[in-house]
């Protein structure tokens, strides 16, 4: 961030040319010469790659798709915008205060059309006193050091003056991110006992969600949103406490009700397509998959597995242009970043291209990696179910050769229950002899952990412990990995005088699992395990 607010660099981000040039102009007035422009979504997003500004004047409506408030929420969330870069919202709209005083990600400002020089001036100064006052927080930040930037911002509490809703506003989610949930808590409530304001509200619902209490926190962002019919991110947060919750025809529901709000955003598109899929619901998937590409172009949020979904679903209906296009997408995308999950995709998306079976082979070594997801394992099924030779009537599967070796340990790693096992399933498209093998695979899966949570229930913690953990292990299956997490700290507090180098060994495992299962289960049940198992190593 330039010292002098007179070197501040600038884009200008408005599809019409003379509104750039009168904001050009106005800058001027202001003594700001270190101007760039860009006339579309796509363009803002590559200048913002290729260059580092301090501040961004954006139009709120940008022509066709996507608007400013939906391009800085996915800006801020892919982290393609510096946390010290300015953020000003233009508009002719007065309306849009509506929409700025329920946005969990919010511009630093924003001027109605028509102001003076005068008045970008002020609002310009201000806002760039405030990322100054703010800046010892956002160096510990991007140092990836939560507790430095915790420690930061308490440490501006005296001198906060005019900048203290942002400040509590920045600390409370460094809280968050750091999992004091107590401290967070107590926060958002002090907060919300001087002033009613929405981002502490949902905030205060997260903390409930992460603490266990989802009746208060589902009550909290009920009532969020009768009070503000506008906030998606409230809306969103549900969403995301019923999927958890295994409500998907409600949390699709709540999807439904933010995209009529926000019908661009890009996020929000492939996450109600991805639960449209779990749902079987592959046309509306399908169209909401479309829209996140259509509107994705460029961005860093659009996932190279949704486009994957789309060209899978394009071969499955014989449209092989389309196919083609979004393979060239897939590769594209899976080339901007070399994660595990990307290379994965990759290489199903090759194997699609060229008709060639034996590239999958490449995968199989991935197959229990965090990184891949269950979105990907069914695209996997589904890219064999197109490629591989013909089954030939009566095969015997067998696990110990390719596909079905592929098919056992997919199974294995992702099958929880018997909804994802029909997700699964299906994948195999027309294949009864693979259906029917995911099938067996899933139930030996869940008599194994039935078997290992009745031996819990009769207090056989050691049996329970020998039969899950070599299992959880093997699979990475998150309900093993948590009925075995479970049967650790259940053995641990009953036997108190056992030899340390267990002890530590075996909280050791379990913490890795709750570590590994973090966004994947309750998060109440995550934190409660995490406790636990604090206070065991404490003591």
């Amino acid at each position: 961030m330039a010292d002098d607010f007179s070197q501040a660099h600038v884009l200008i981000a408005d599809d019409a040319p003379t509104v750039r040039q009168s904001l050009r102009m106005t800058l001027a007035q202001c003594g700001i010469n270190r101007v760039d422009a860009a006339s579309s979504i796509g363009e803002t997003r590559r200048r913002l790659r290729n260059a580092q500004y301090d501040v961004v004047l954006c139009d709120y409506h940008f022509g066709e798709g996507m608007n400013g408030q939906e391009l800085l929420e996915e800006l801020r969330q892919s982290s393609e915008l510096p946390l010290y870069t300015i953020w000003i919202m233009i508009t002719a709209e007065a309306a849009y205060e509506k929409v700025v005083a329920v946005a969990e990600i919010g511009p630093d400002d924003y001027l109605i059309k028509p102001f003076t020089s005068a008045r970008l001036t002020q609002r310009l100064s201000l806002a760039w006193k405030r990322k100054r006052f703010l800046k010892p927080i956002y160096d510990k930040i991007n140092e990836d050091d939560v507790s430095g930037a915790i420690a930061a911002a308490k440490e501006l509490i005296p001198k906060a003056e005019g900048f203290r809703s942002d400040l509590m506003r920045l600390l409370s989610s460094l809280l968050l991110e750091a999992g004091q949930l107590e401290q967070a808590r107590l926060l958002f409530e002090e907060i919300l006992s001087q002033r009613m304001i929405p981002w502490a509200k949902l905030g205060l619902a997260k903390a409930l969600v992460r603490q266990g209490k989802k009746n208060q926190a589902e009550g909290t962002l009920q009532a969020a949103i009768v009070e503000h019919a506008q906030y998606v991110d409230a809306y969103e947060e549900l969403a995301s406490m019923y999927m958890a919750d295994g409500r998907l025809d409600q949390a699709m529901a709540v999807f439904e009700k933010c995209l009529a709000m926000t019908p661009n955003n890009v996020s929000r598109l492939q996450k109600a397509g991805n639960l449209a899929n779990m749902l079987g619901d592959s046309g509306k998937a399908k169209k909401l998959l479309e829209q996140a590409v259509k509107c994705g172009g460029n961005s860093a949020a659009l996932s190279a597995d949704t486009v994957l979904q789309l060209a899978l679903a394009a071969r499955r209906e014989n449209n092989s242009s389309d196919a083609e296009k979004y393979l060239r997408l897939v590769k594209e995308i899976a080339k901007k970043d070399h994660s595990v999950k990307n290379r994965i995709i990759d290489l199903i998306a090759t194997a699609i291209y060229e008709g060639k079976p034996q590239l999958l082979n490449q995968i199989e070594v991935h197959l229990s990696d965090a990184e891949m997801t269950q979105e990907i394992a069914t695209s996997f099924i589904m890219a064999a179910d197109l490629i591989c030779p013909a089954t030939v009537e009566g095969e015997t599967p067998t696990g110990d050769a390719p596909p079905y070796k592929w098919l056992r340990q997919i199974s294995q790693r992702f099958i929880t229950t018997r909804h994802i096992s029909g997700l699964l399933e299906s994948a195999a498209n027309m294949r009864p002899t693979w259906k029917e093998y995911i099938l067996q695979v899933g139930q030996e899966v869940n008599e194994l952990n039935n078997t290992g949570v009745q031996l819990m229930l009769k207090s056989a913690f050691t049996e329970a412990i020998d039969l899950l953990l070599p299992a959880a292990q093997n699979t990475c299956n998150n309900r093993l990995m948590l009925s075995t997490s479970h049967a650790i700290v259940k053995y641990l507090k009953t036997q108190p005088d056992i030899d340390k180098k267990e002890r530590y060994a075996l909280i050791s495992v379990a913490s890795g699992m709750i570590d590994r299962l973090r966004g994947l289960i309750d998060a109440g049940t995550q934190h409660s395990l995490s406790q636990d198992l604090q206070q065991l190593f404490d003591h």
